[in-house]
């Protein structure tokens, strides 16, 4: 098998995740994006703007447009520092938790049908597999660590493509 038939492969799985990622989106006042902004808000509750930007890997500048359309829609609170009137804390109001849990939800259930008719075998040898190329990639880009979930990495690699701008 040519290599260039794997990476097509890849890049066509990509596509499609993309695909179903706009679809998914079409109805949802929550963009994907802002998927990860309100679940590291969720787990790092009365964060700021600043700590948010850091923990994802993004600018300030991308974080306080994010927050600000989060807040105008009702899916977070910022309140203001008491020991710092410049520093906003960021909460998630109801409607935000609950429209993490429905966003989610129809992910859950996508990567279920997707997944749901391999054994778990198979999905550990998949992993197996794609971690040794994800690996190889960081090598060659200089990419150091052993990351403990993709979401580490995508924050990294995101922050890197942001710096090569």
């Amino acid at each position: 098998m040519q290599n260039k038939q794997i990476v097509g492969m890849m890049e066509n799985i990509h596509l499609l995740r993309k695909l179903f990622v706009k679809r998914a989106s079409e109805d949802s006042p929550l963009h994907f994006g802002q998927i990860a902004i309100m679940k590291c808000i969720e787990q790092n509750e009365n964060c700021n703007q600043a700590d948010l930007a850091e923990l994802l890997g993004v600018t300030p500048a991308s974080v306080a447009v994010s927050t600000k359309r989060l807040q105008k829609a009702g899916l977070l609170r910022k309140e203001t520092d008491p020991d710092n009137l410049r520093c906003k804390r960021l909460t998630l109001t109801d409607e935000g938790r609950k429209a993490i849990e429905s966003r989610i939800r129809i992910f859950e259930e996508y990567d279920q049908l997707i997944f749901g008719s391999f054994s778990e075998e198979e999905k550990a040898q998949l992993m197996e597999f794609l971690g040794r190329i994800a690996g190889k990639m960081q090598e060659i880009e200089g990419i150091e660590g052993d990351f403990s979930s993709p979401m580490e990495l995508g924050c990294l690699l995101h922050k890197k493509m942001e710096e090569n701008k």
